[in-house]
């Protein structure tokens, strides 16, 4: 019997296959994570009592200093100065334009023309006076603002349009307004559309990546003639947020980028050696006399679905439909409400397949719209040190609408149906800011109980026999997820923020997670210190656990020379993982980064960076998990490629995971980097490649990935994107299973082998625009993953890494021979503004295999993916825009 199996884990509807070890004693998922057992005798590894405490109260004592820092600091924080750029608004006295990207209305003729971009890119010319003209001229009226832009272009045949589907990052000319509304200098939506027509748009919060998931409702069309083209905006008041006033400021910025000359223009110019984004806007002047509307939206939505599961299974069809809505309401000039009923997402891509032989949960991104817009409020600052993954989240949207498994189902049992996602019944989002800088954000969900359909062993005493009894049994309960956030702007660009986040289910014991942070910047905001505290309390009622988690984290990220510090601390008990993400607790880290960056050009590039990495890792006995340092490169090149390079050093340490509770095990050094290379992005054929290597010492193990990422673009409107991908690894010493040889209910016995894998995947996107309101997408990925075990042997003493011979006999083969197919085909059509229609379908096909399977996977085997047994998913959504 195989010990590898699929694992089905969603919230989006679509299947998951990931290859795991399935033989762990204990379970180790996100939410039955325990503290792993002491093992008893560590030795030298282990501190005294004594001086766990001293260390504990010198860490608070530290992280209160750095608190104290922090307010410091933020007293002496010097905002960057606001340019003195001003862009006046004019009221419409007659007809609104109409907005067909011809600046020839009469109303366009009473607004003045500003123009004096400048050049950012290329970084030679940063600073001097934009190659084509570029001029604005804004309007309003007391429904919305209307912003026309005319891109004189002295060869209008060179214009880059290719047509694109919203949001999608592709090689255009295109303008960009970005408005800040609140005038907060933190806070701001801009608004894009190429060339070609396509639109995106996203939310800004400064320190913080843009949130391109936001979609407003919003209108801009183009034109093109033989001077250049030109770009008409209609801005609805109902997608901004303001207070309303007499008279209004609004800070405002204008960007145009002209691909083939990789130009990149900006109305108020942000060199490269100055930080800060949105206090450095501009002014927009002159609006009057109008007032944020308290807008209702609401989109009803319809869905029509035909499934048809493995025809080895089964040979029908099951037919299915749906009604829900989404609704966002204004409830004040700074607040909305955002609720959604019965809430489906079957056109979402499908996750990849993966292969995942850790003891830590594989973490993928939230692809569901709802949970997307306005989730990176929730989200801490990432560091950006190699060596130190990202810090904990106290809310992990995917956590809402799991997979359901909270409840093992009886031992002995067969599963014969069971669902793959849970039930979101409703969920709701109450977020805003108010005038005194008051951000907050609440959601909630609720989600259904679930259950399985089950086979289980009864015995008739009657009859003398055992028969299997089905029987349908609770997996998952019926839950309220609850998180909540404000924050305080303070002292100009910093600010002070709370967090709370809680699961409570019924059937089972409740979750808590409590933290506060602060974010403080000085310096024209190039330095930034975030400091953050968490309490958490969860597990079984007869089990309950606390624990605390502590983050604090300086950076410089301003001018050629920076870099950041970045400590944290997750106690024992600490665990967010009910509502959450975090990938084990019991860990302190410690890293540092320093960068140097040439931003002018040289001989080879146009700009390069130069990064050294530390970090060490320790649990909470004092023993050393990790130590390292790494040191890479990155480059612009001349020809507008890219190319970079990494080599890092892990030193000896131990794993107190590995044996799965039991006794400590050396992790050798391991020497490790990567090296890739890109071609231009802009052209229509272009190309990535790169080479991932590792070797351990005491040939313990090694690994290698070789990839590529080719992109083809045949026609303005089509995109082809092909990622295929090798991996090949090996390990001495990879677990197997524990035994409990003597029968005292007591692991003593640490089985591993000398594993190879090898693993072959095969991305692949397709885009077609068929209009820049209509495209075609597809994706699809097979996945195989073959691993083969040999040497069978158990851990000869602890705290070491050496082994003898194991003489009993496995009850399962550790083999595993799995593929893997996901895919989808979505056509999406905005019929109007905010309104769209779906036609979607989707596949998920499986297959795995007893036995060793060492052969190497080729195209032969990924080929075989597709004729494997798998379901198939037909659906068509409509849904209707309407706004009151």
């Amino acid at each position: 019997m195989s010990a590898s199996h699929t694992h089905k884990n969603t919230t989006q509807g679509d299947r998951l296959m990931v290859v795991q070890r399935v033989h762990a004693p204990t379970r180790l998922g996100p939410y039955e994570r325990q503290v792993i057992e002491r093992y008893a005798g560590r030795g030298a590894g282990a501190f005294p009592v004594e001086t766990i405490i001293r260390v504990g109260l010198a860490a608070i004592g530290a992280f209160i200093a750095l608190c104290i820092l922090s307010v410091a600091a933020a007293v002496q924080a010097e905002e960057p100065r606001h340019p003195a750029r001003t862009l006046e608004a004019v009221r419409i006295e007659g007809t609104p334009p109409r907005i067909d990207g011809i600046l020839d209305d009469a109303a366009w003729e009473a607004a003045p023309v500003n123009g004096g971009f400048l050049q950012k890119e290329p970084a030679e010319h940063e600073g001097e006076s934009a190659t084509e003209t570029t001029t604005v001229r804004v309007l309003y009226d007391d429904m919305a603002l209307y912003i026309g832009i005319e891109c004189l272009d002295s060869e209008p045949q060179r214009i880059v349009a290719n047509l694109s589907r919203r949001d999608a990052d592709i090689e255009n000319d295109w303008v960009a307004v970005c408005l800040d509304t609140h005038h907060d200098h933190r806070t701001s939506r801009w608004f894009a559309v190429a060339a070609s027509g396509a639109l995106a748009d996203a939310e800004e919060d400064e320190g913080r990546e843009p949130d391109r998931t936001w979609n407003g409702v919003w209108e801009a069309r183009v034109s093109r003639s033989d001077a250049g083209w030109s770009a008409e905006y209609r801005i609805p008041y109902h997608v901004l947020r303001f207070a309303p006033q007499d008279e209004y400021t609004w800070g405002i910025q204008l960007l145009r980028g002209i691909s083939r000359k990789k130009e990149r223009d900006q109305w108020v110019l942000v060199r490269r050696n100055e930080s800060g984004w949105v206090p450095r806007f501009g002014h927009l002047v002159g609006i009057r006399d109008i007032r944020p509307a308290r807008h209702l939206e609401v989109v009803p939505f319809a869905r029509a679905s035909a499934e048809r599961a493995d025809a080895s299974t089964s040979s029908g069809v099951d037919l299915g439909g749906a009604v829900g809505a989404d609704v966002r309401y204004g409830v004040s000039s700074g607040t909305s409400l955002n609720v959604t009923l019965n809430p489906d997402f079957g056109q979402v891509e499908a996750d990849p397949a993966v292969l995942n032989l850790t003891t830590f949960e594989t973490f993928f991104e939230e692809r569901r719209p709802f949970f997307i817009e306005g989730n990176g409020l929730f989200q801490p600052p990432r560091a950006g040190i190699v060596g130190i993954d990202s810090p904990y989240q106290l809310f992990y949207s995917r956590r809402i609408g799991r997979s359901p498994g909270m409840f093992d189902t009886p031992d002995g049992s067969d599963v014969i149906e069971r669902p793959e996602a849970t039930t979101i019944l409703a969920a709701a989002k109450l977020s805003g800011k108010t005038a005194r800088g008051t951000t907050f954000a609440v959601l909630d969900a609720v989600t259904q109980a679930e259950y399985a359909q089950i086979d289980s062993p009864v015995r008739d005493d009657a009859a003398g026999i055992e028969r299997m009894e089905r029987s349908s049994f609770q997996i998952e309960p019926f839950a309220n997820y609850v998180v909540g956030r404000v924050q305080q702007d303070v002292l100009g660009s910093s600010n002070v923020a709370l967090t709370v986040a809680s699961a409570s289910r019924i059937g089972a014991p409740p979750s808590l997670v409590v933290g506060a942070d602060s974010t403080t910047r000085w310096g024209k905001n190039a330095y930034s210190l975030y400091a953050r505290a968490a309490s958490s309390r969860t597990g079984s009622l007869d089990d309950r656990k606390d624990g605390y988690g502590a983050q604090v984290y300086l950076a410089k990220f301003s001018g050629w020379l920076g870099g950041q510090l970045y400590a944290d601390a997750h106690s024992p008990g600490f665990d967010v993982n009910d509502l959450g993400y975090m990938g084990r607790p019991d860990l302190l880290r410690v890293g540092a980064h320093v960068y140097a960056e040439r931003q002018t050009p040289w001989l080879l590039a146009r700009r390069s960076g130069y990064n050294v990495n530390f970090w060490s890792h320790w649990n909470y006995d004092g023993v050393n998990l990790a130590r390292g340092v790494n040191v890479n490169n990155w480059n612009q090149l001349r020809f507008y490629g890219f190319g970079g390079w990494g080599v890092s050093r892990d030193f000896e340490a131990m794993d107190d995971r590995e044996t799965r509770g039991g006794p400590l095990v050396i992790r050798p050094a391991e020497t490790w980097g990567w090296l890739n290379l890109g071609s231009d992005w802009s052209k229509p054929l272009s190309a990535f490649v790169f080479f991932q290597y590792g070797q351990r010492d005491r040939n313990a193990g090694f690994r290698r990935r070789l990839g590529t990422y080719v992109s083809v673009r045949p026609a303005p409107n089509i995109e082809l994107n092909f990622g295929p991908g090798f991996s090949r690894s090996g390990s001495d010493a990879q677990w197997i299973t524990n035994v409990d040889s003597d029968g005292d209910g007591t692991d003593d016995r640490f089985i591993f082998g000398k594993l190879r894998s090898r693993t072959v995947d095969f991305t692949t996107r397709v885009n077609v625009s068929l209009t820049p309101n209509a495209s075609l997408q597809a994706y699809v990925q097979p996945f195989v993953a073959v691993g083969d075990y040999g040497a069978v042997r158990e851990l000869a003493r602890p705290s070491s890494y050496d082994f003898r011979p194991y003489s009993g006999a496995l009850k399962e083969n550790p083999d595993f021979h799995a593929r893997a197919l996901r895919g989808n085909l979505v056509f999406r059509w905005e019929y109007q503004p905010g309104s769209a229609f779906y036609a979607v379908w989707s596949q998920s096909r499986s297959a795995s295999f007893d036995g060793p399977d060492p052969a190497l996977p080729g195209v032969r085997e990924v080929g075989s993916a597709f004729t494997d047994g798998g379901g198939n998913v037909f659906l068509m959504k409509w849904d209707y825009w309407f706004g009151m």
